[in-house]
């Protein structure tokens, strides 16, 4: 039954799949970085107090003289203690070690083209997984926001490399790791500190919220609470302050960028590297917002929360406006503007695996009286509000062929003004249109408007289309 499964899918996806498995699997009895996180939350502070309290009794025993007999019974304790420690925490490290690598091969290409793609591949991906707000759809949503976020950190801070938008010392010290694609040893640089901090930080951004209090403010005592329900103020706040005491000590404590493992536990006062710190430094102050370091990981964090709402009113028609959230954090002065503009230049205003229905235009140039289907397939369009598409139907058939476009407003029907050219559409020809784009079509169809966007969900779950990104 799993091959039947597995081979319903490109071998791309079902490596996205793989690594949404391994970051956000919540099954107990399924390693992930998330269930590992669960463990360290729960396990590991009882595992420190008894090696603690038996440090001091091997410390007593030693400074009085008395009870010498007990001496190695205590101290094997103590070893067996420190080695289950070290067992976690290197599991814990292989885990993630695993889906920066992952997210990297699925993410990173030979060249800046084409890491562009295959980051714009991923994200689209990613999207065109869901299925609007159909089903189980916030905890789905709520499983992919770390790698959605660990993508656009990365060609952010390509951008940052690029043009200096920033100052910190941290990446003014790897400018010339842009160059990656022709140096192995700069490519094995990026990878270590770049890539390994960033996608650490994007991925356990929000993992205080798997600590069992946190748990138990979302979900209640009996676990019968909707932990996506909108909270009181007291219960927000307290979350917040949990959540960011929380994902700051496993930042802290759990991570570990060294290749030198057996460390583990660190002395209390222990010097981490500066990987390590830059890794801390983007999650302290994504929550703090003191310096603009945070924003190479707010700015994603604000946008995949409108791409990936977990929220009751989840519309894919109000995602293309996820841009606009940005712009305004950025005018009241809430993110850094550079950043603001960075980002907004990369994703532009339809996000990737976006549906869009637009007005093909005959051999002549002339606009048809028909609608036809894409999907965004590329980053950092021209125009902000001129996507670049997959065309995926052709004369009202779909089509896994079809070439790709860049849509303007005036023939995108996601825009007032392009919709209005098709109004004087008669039914007999809107029906014609709707049998044939529509799956299910229903005579009462009709009686909606001419669509802004569509959902390419059904059109991807087929194998044979989802290779829109050759």
């Amino acid at each position: 039954m799993k091959r039947k499964i597995d081979d319903a899918h490109t071998q791309y996806v079902r490596q996205v799949k793989k690594l949404i498995a391994l970051i956000a699997n919540t099954d107990a009895n399924t390693p992930s970085v998330t269930t590992y996180a669960k463990r360290y939350f729960t396990l590991i502070p009882p595992m420190k107090k008894y090696a603690n309290d038996l440090s001091h009794q091997i410390d007593h025993i030693r400074t009085s003289g008395l009870g010498q007999r007990s001496l190695p019974p205590l101290q094997q304790k103590w070893q067996e203690n420190q080695q289950k420690l070290l067992n976690e925490h290197e599991f814990r490290h292989s885990l993630l070690r695993n889906a920066i690598a992952l997210t990297v091969t699925l993410s990173e290409g030979d060249s800046d083209e084409e890491t562009q793609i295959n980051s714009a591949k991923m994200l689209g991906c990613l999207l065109l997984l869901t299925q609007g707000n159909e089903g189980n759809y916030r905890h789905f949503h709520q499983q992919l926001k770390p790698i959605y976020k660990a993508v656009l950190v990365l060609r952010l801070i390509d951008k940052v490399l690029a043009e200096s938008s920033i100052e910190n010392p941290y990446l003014s010290q790897r400018k010339a790791l842009l160059h990656r694609y022709d140096d192995e040893n700069l490519r094995q640089r990026w990878y270590d500190e770049i890539a390994c901090p960033v996608i650490s930080a994007a991925i356990v951004q929000d993992i205080g919220l798997v600590h069992p209090e946190a748990l138990l403010l979302l979900k209640g005592i009996n676990g019968t609470k909707d932990p996506y329900r909108t909270l009181e103020d007291t219960e927000r706040k307290a979350l917040l302050k949990l959540n960011y005491q929380s994902t700051l000590t496993y930042v802290k404590d759990a991570l570990c960028f060294a290749p030198d493992l057996t460390a583990y536990p660190r002395e209390p006062n222990a010097v981490v590297d500066d990987t390590h710190q830059f890794a801390i430094d983007i999650i302290q102050e994504a929550f703090t917002g003191k310096s603009g370091i945070g924003d190479l990981l707010k700015i994603p964090q604000v946008y995949a929360s409108v791409v990936l709402s977990t929220k009751p009113d989840y519309d894919r028609l109000s995602l293309p406006k996820g841009y606009m959230i940005i712009e305004q954090m950025a005018k009241h002065g809430g993110i850094n503007a550079r950043l603001a503009n960075h980002f907004i230049r990369i994703v532009g205003y339809f996000p990737q695996g976006f549906g869009i229905c637009f007005i093909p235009v005959n051999d002549k140039g002339f606009e048809k009286d028909q609608y036809e289907y894409a999907i965004v397939t590329r980053l950092n369009p021209n125009d902000p509000a001129t996507p670049v598409c997959r065309v995926v139907s052709r004369n009202l058939s779909f089509t896994g062929h079809g070439k790709e476009e860049s849509i303007n407003k005036s023939r995108n029907l996601y825009f007032k003004a392009a919709r209005q050219k098709l109004m004087k559409l008669d039914r007999q020809r809107h029906a014609e249109i709707l049998r044939q784009m529509t799956k299910n079509f229903k005579d009462s169809d009709l009686d909606k408007q001419i669509p802004s966007f569509w959902e390419p969900y059904d059109f991807f779950s087929e194998k044979r289309n989802q290779s829109l990104w050759k």
